[in-house]
């Protein structure tokens, strides 16, 4: 083989390669606006990886499981961010073993500029992504931003609790 020929079976290769890596890694476009699970899940492999992955505490999804009163969590999430990708795949896991129809979820994917959807940053006073905040009888309880104290699961057990303390 001359050495030209051999030259542009090794750029061919090279190319095919790493277009063939980034087929693989490819991500979809940036959610924005209300969403599901499912969609991100679908759209993002990413976090359908990491959900599968995830083994959450026990204890905590026994507690949420069993809860008997309507609990509402609005997350708030960037596809772009890098915490996104670490927290959002397990509140997957958490709510999808919890499996609670007292526990509701609005998934609300943002703008890496933060300007879409409009007034969302502003709404939700957001500061960082993701944010968890929980409400209990549409007043706010509490809220996760960017990185749980604890493990996620222990920690929205932690919010609903003392949520449920002082309200009572």
């Amino acid at each position: 083989m001359s050495g030209t020929r051999q030259f542009y079976l090794i750029v061919f290769t090279c190319i095919w390669s790493l277009t063939s890596v980034s087929r693989l890694m490819a991500q979809g476009s940036d959610i924005i606006g209300s969403t599901s699970a499912e969609e991100v899940r679908a759209e993002h492999r990413i976090f359908d990886i990491y959900t599968k992955r995830y083994e959450p505490d026990s204890s905590a999804i026994s507690y949420l499981s069993e809860i008997k009163f309507p609990v509402y969590i609005s997350v708030i999430f960037g596809t772009w961010c890098h915490d996104t990708k670490k927290h959002l795949p397990s509140f997957f896991k958490i709510i999808e073993e919890a499996s609670n129809p007292n526990i509701g979820v609005a998934y609300t994917g943002i703008s890496k500029d933060k300007s879409q959807p409009e007034g969302t940053y502003e709404r939700f006073n957001l500061t960082n992504t993701p944010t968890f905040i929980i409400y209990y009888e549409e007043k706010e309880i509490g809220r996760i931003v960017e990185q749980p104290d604890l493990r996620l699961e222990e920690e929205l057990v932690e919010i609903i609790r003392s949520g449920l303390q002082t309200d009572r």
